[in-house]
């Protein structure tokens, strides 16, 4: 199985993140991808699915901090009955029923909002959806993994997140490592920035003295702007 392109890399810190990776794989308990953005959460997440048991099944993804008003967001996640509300012309089937017997990837988790975390909880805990004007609930069997930037630890101490959800959704917790803990494996990074943009480009000579002086806030986003830069502009 091809590795995705932001795992690859020999240093100490992408080996343990592997390596974490794939025993969490192993399992069903849900999985929490912690790091800086751009660090490729995203692809930890698939790398996860498709070492999973479940990798027939294909991954539903979202992202939380897009999400706006309670109702929106209960219909998002758990579904809801034709006419419900407003609007609600046809029955709509949420994102737990429609990963059922997959996995489920909530992306910017820390964004979720408060009123909507014990609907989450329960879900997790129960493994049952009420979609909003069902009479009944509904089981499901769906993995959760879950990814942010933000520090879950601080967002419960401000109240903006809860610690028992937390504790739940953080079973297995795999933080990915920023450049700067791995510039080691810069030189394969930046041949696949490259490829996947299409480029051929030799790595700038100062690359490593670039992150090492935290000019990549976005990691391996960053690392993609710099080359598609001097691929338009050249070397400045």
């Amino acid at each position: 199985m091809k590795l995705p392109f932001p795992l690859r890399g020999d240093s100490q810190a992408i080996t343990k993140t592997r390596r974490r990776l794939e025993k969490a794989a192993r399992t069903d308990w849900p999985v929490l991808l912690l790091g800086e953005s751009g660090t490729g959460k995203q692809a930890a997440a698939q790398w996860v699915r498709d070492l999973s048991p479940r990798n027939r099944r294909k991954m539903v993804e979202a992202n939380t901090a897009c999400w706006n008003g309670n109702t929106m967001i209960l219909s998002v996640l758990f579904g809801h009955e034709h006419r419900t509300f407003t609007g609600a012309v046809n029955r709509h089937v949420g994102l737990f029923e429609r990963a059922n017997g997959g996995t489920l990837f909530l992306d910017e988790i820390g964004d979720l909002d408060p009123a909507v975390q014990p609907m989450l909880l329960k879900t997790l805990d129960q493994g049952i959806v009420e979609p909003l004007g069902a009479r009944t609930p509904r089981t499901v069997d769906t993995r959760l993994i879950a990814a942010t930037n933000r520090n879950l630890e601080a967002e419960v101490e401000a109240g903006r997140f809860r610690r028992d959800l937390l504790a739940r959704i953080g079973t297995l917790v795999v933080r990915l490592p920023s450049l700067t803990r791995r510039v080691e494996d810069l030189p394969e990074l930046w041949r696949g920035v490259c490829s996947r943009q299409g480029l051929e480009l030799e790595m700038p000579s100062d690359l490593t003295e670039r992150v090492l002086g935290n000019g990549f806030p976005d990691n391996l986003r960053g690392l993609e702007r710099l080359a598609i830069k001097i691929s338009v502009w050249g070397r400045e």
